[in-house]
């Protein structure tokens, strides 16, 4: 077997038809059952009413003298029937049974539906009747008998169901022809729509343009031109990122690859030992920037690649801070932790520890030796707030908002770094619906920034 044939589509367009079709069948069968019901239901005065009317128009007929009799009784029973519009196989089970007897007890008719015996006689013991009978006089002694069966007989009911079903196979042929061409018809843009998506050519991820829009297409194009937009940002994110890792990692590399050439040429030890610890410092800021850039790349995800969980954030703060002590101690800096002893909040673990790291780093790094850091932990009323200050020299205003670019470095600033460390911290606020806001510093100098992030 084909496994292409297998594993083919399902028709949408044959499951509109396969259900309209499906619904027309099951009105012709509530149709039958009406008519079932209806045939099968008669009250006795119904029928009594029925068997009258029947004998009014047989009466006169049955009064003609007997060479013509039955001429005239077969006549007046087709003429019936063509007003009805029935012939006489479907006639017959509709057609009530009837006889005309003389005064001698003579059978002078009978219908092809009635029995040899009289309609009217005396069921035998223990039988009931079988018959609702009306009489009429035809005159001349002669008598009519009309009846219809006690207990309706379904099978006489078939014929006309199978005429309602002869009737109705032009209705189901036309309505089949009109649902597939509407079909066909409602279903062409989408066919359109899918056209136009096949002759895009690789990478082009511009928004989809339809030449008009409807109630069931507009959702799937604007569903489409989101995913196109989200791909777009993706693939814009890693462009950048490939940019700037180059960009940034040349010169550190190129620096490495010249304190390598010098180790290997240096023959004086204090020389080799100077250009070894060049190179060393120099592949630690290659992997600080790679771990940086790396960090970036992630803060800048989507949403939806989030796992926030429940963490007690107090002590995952003092965990941080502890692991940046030793830089703090090595550059004489108090470092200061008020924080709740436990305080549980719905974080995304790995952006919390970059927040804490990247804030408490540069507030360390960019203070002068002998500076004062502190870092709060706040319980607010719509989640918690973290507030890192200290008492280095501050920014000016108009440098607030350009730090929180990728690879800004202050003016005459001396200290080494990748100018990645407040962008990381933006990215990841932004991403996890965080708010950012600068706050004053400690001693009336300083910078502080605090982060605080929603309940859920």
């Amino acid at each position: 077997m084909n496994p292409a044939a297998r594993w083919a589509p399902a028709s949408l367009s044959g499951r509109l038809i396969a259900w309209q079709a499906f619904a027309l069948f099951v009105a012709w069968l509530v149709l039958a059952g009406l008519l079932t019901w209806r045939g099968v239901a008669w009250g006795e005065t119904e029928v009594e009413a029925r068997l009258q009317q029947m004998a009014t128009v047989l009466v006169s007929a049955a009064a003609s003298p007997e060479a013509e009799l039955a001429q005239r009784l077969k006549a007046t029973d087709d003429a019936v029937l063509a007003l009805l519009g029935l012939g006489d196989d479907v006639g017959a089970g509709l057609h009530p049974a009837y006889q005309v007897w003389d005064a001698q007890g003579r059978l002078l008719y009978r219908s092809a539906n009635a029995p040899a015996t009289r309609l009217d006689a005396e069921p035998a013991a223990g039988e009931a009747a079988r018959w609702l009978v009306q009489r009429a006089d035809p005159g001349q002694g002669r008598v009519l008998l009309i009846a219809e069966p006690r207990e309706a007989d379904l099978g006489a009911v078939l014929p006309v169901l199978w005429l309602v079903l002869q009737s109705q196979l032009g209705v189901f042929l036309w309505h089949g022809l009109v649902i597939w061409f509407s079909v066909r018809a409602g279903l062409r843009p989408l066919a359109l729509l899918a056209q136009r998506i096949a002759k895009r050519g690789a990478g082009d991820l511009a928004p989809v343009q339809v030449d008009k829009l409807y109630t069931e297409t507009a959702p799937l194009v604007s569903a489409l031109n989101g995913l196109l937009l989200r791909e777009g940002q993706r693939l814009e994110a890693e462009r950048r990122f490939l940019a700037d890792a180059a960009h940034e990692l040349r010169t550190p590399l190129a620096a490495a690859n010249a304190q390598a050439h010098l180790l290997l040429s240096e023959q004086e030890p204090q020389a080799r030992a100077e250009a070894a610890g060049a190179l060393r410092a120099g592949i630690a800021r290659v992997s600080h920037l790679l771990a940086q850039l790396l960090t970036l790349a992630r803060a800048e995800t989507t949403v939806q690649t989030l796992k926030p969980e429940r963490l007690d954030a107090a002590a995952l703060l003092r965990e941080r801070i502890a692991l940046l002590a030793p830089l703090a101690r090595q550059r004489g800096t108090q470092l200061e932790l008020l924080a709740p002893d436990h305080h549980e909040a719905l974080l995304e673990r790995s952006g919390f520890c970059s927040v804490v790291d990247n804030l408490v780093d540069n507030a360390i790094r960019y203070s002068a030796g002998g500076a004062r850091v502190e870092v709060h932990l706040d319980k607010l009323a719509a989640g918690i707030a973290l507030t890192v200050r200290d008492n280095g020299p501050g920014l000016e205003p108009t440098q607030r908002e350009r730090v929180f670019e990728r690879f800004y470095r202050v003016p005459g600033s001396t200290e080494q770094g990748t100018g990645l460390g407040l962008a990381i911290v933006k990215r990841i606020a932004e991403r996890e619906g965080a708010t950012l806001d600068f706050v004053d510093g400690l001693d009336g100098r300083g910078l502080g920034l605090r982060i605080s992030y929603p309940a859920a």
